[in-house]
């Protein structure tokens, strides 16, 4: 009996010990969280820890941790698939986390409504141009009279302080900025359409 004692007395403190060094095996895994939209999972690990990325069986990204870690993705995560993280190192227990894909909707609403004020601020800048092309148009049309003995062009050479040619080209110079000046609302109102239909097309997805 007291041999058994003995021996049940030695063992324990290597039994206790076991249990430590088993304990003290287990991997830590901390992934942030992640978004529809992210590009790169960030998080912590044991140091040393090789993790790598499965969109279902596929491999689509790994990474050895050196405490933490970003690891990089060649497109944004969809909340549809399933994807599950492994993180191993030798000597440790390995550990499987399924990932959880957080929906971060764009906000088109804010970018449309920025488009629409570019576009009255572009519209406001030329207004007055337009206005003033408008008011020299009849003018530059009746010097275009081939009768210069006609009332109609004296009138109008009259307005244009008898110089008929300078006139004109202020008009045209004139035209010529005006389609400057709105050249960027062709592309502001095909990014408009572009951001409205996204904007549909996410409603119907989330």
């Amino acid at each position: 009996m007291k041999k058994f004692n003995l021996v049940l007395g030695l063992a324990l403190p290597f039994m206790f010990l076991s249990s430590v060094n088993a304990s003290s095996h287990k991997l830590t895994v901390k992934i942030n969280p992640i978004n529809n939209q992210a590009k790169t999972i960030t998080g912590k690990t044991t140091k040393g820890t090789n993790i790598t990325l499965y969109e279902g069986q596929k491999t689509i990204a790994k990474k050895k941790s050196n405490g933490n870690f970003s690891m990089k993705v060649t497109k944004p995560l969809n909340f549809k698939n399933k994807y599950q993280l492994l993180a191993t190192k030798k000597g440790y227990t390995s550990k499987k986390i399924s990932l959880k894909i957080i929906v971060k909707k764009i906000n088109y609403d804010a970018k449309i409504k920025q488009i629409n004020a570019k576009i009255t601020a572009i519209k406001n800048q030329i207004k007055p141009l337009n206005q003033q092309a408008q008011a020299m148009e009849p003018v530059v049309n009746a010097l275009e009279n081939n009768d210069p003995t006609s009332s109609d062009y004296q009138n109008a050479l009259q307005q244009a302080n008898g110089n008929a040619e300078a006139y004109k080209n202020q008009y045209n110079n004139l035209k010529a900025q005006i389609k400057t000046d709105s050249s960027p609302l062709g592309p502001l109102y095909d990014q408009r359409q572009t951001y409205i239909y996204k904007s549909m097309q996410q409603l119907l997805k989330y």
